[in-house]
């Protein structure tokens, strides 16, 4: 009688694609045709990172089903594609074993008595090793462009586009831009100027264009700053009136 199992399956968005997903079903199915496994479904998540459990739908769905008792072993691909953080790949696999259900890698052999399981611990720290690196690594690529005043690929504020990864002012939009601190320093409401200017502005978009200092040319990345590292759209003593005007309206009851 063959065993019943499901396959998990992820890709994560930096690195992978929809092409990566279906190799992983492909070497599950493969290898639950050789070793008696009778597939019975599939979970999948698309483009989300392996480092969280919570933040994986389809993760979480197939931890929640294990408790139905329909099927006995989760199969994945490697066990990275089970989990990148050794918290969750352990709790996530106690709570797998309570319901019966063990979790198999179609790619890796691991016996199952004690060198299995340190063999097991090794493939995990792997993991979760090379996971943490390359956040490393994409975060020094991040600080390194923000100190070129390069795009780093966050919002971009109206009034400014991106050209050859470099903020450039935008014509259509850099005048609504001046147009709002202009109305906000003669003293009309945010609401006023939401109606005044009109779609897609809101409140809130407001709000943001008072309080950017980019307008001023400063270039902002998390402890980075770079005064004139792109260009100027609001003079610094007309950015200034307009951040003292907002604190004073703040503070009124």
């Amino acid at each position: 009688m063959k065993t019943k199992a499901v396959i998990y399956a992820r890709y994560s968005s930096s690195t992978q694609s929809e092409l990566s997903i279906e190799g992983q079903l492909q070497v599950c199915h493969e290898y639950a045709g050789h070793n008696g496994y009778e597939v019975v479904g599939t979970f999948i998540d698309r483009a989300i990172s392996g480092t969280a459990a919570k933040n994986r739908p389809g993760f979480r769905q197939m931890l929640e089903d294990s408790a139905d008792g329909g099927f006995e072993a989760v199969l994945v691909y490697q066990l990275d594609r089970f989990a990148r953080n050794r918290f969750d790949s352990a709790m996530s696999k106690y709570l797998l074993r309570q319901n019966g259900v063990r979790v198999v890698s179609a790619r890796e052999t691991i016996s199952g008595d004690a060198s299995g399981i340190l063999m097991e611990a090794v493939l995990e720290g792997m993991a979760e090793y090379y996971s943490c690196e390359l956040s490393q690594k994409v975060r020094r690529g991040l600080t390194l462009n923000a100190q070129k005043g390069l795009y780093t690929g966050a919002g971009i504020p109206p009034g400014y586009k991106i050209r050859n990864k470099r903020f450039i002012v935008d014509t259509a939009t850099a005048p609504t831009v001046r147009r709002v601190f202009s109305l906000y320093l003669a003293n009309h409401s945010i609401a006023e100027i939401v109606r005044q200017i009109g779609k897609p502005y809101n409140k809130g978009s407001i709000r943001r264009i008072l309080s950017n200092p980019r307008y001023t040319g400063l270039y902002k990345y998390s402890d980075t700053e770079i005064p004139g590292a792109i260009p100027r759209i609001i003079d610094d003593e007309t950015f200034r009136q307009a951040q003292a005007l907002l604190g004073r309206k703040r503070q009124k009851p």
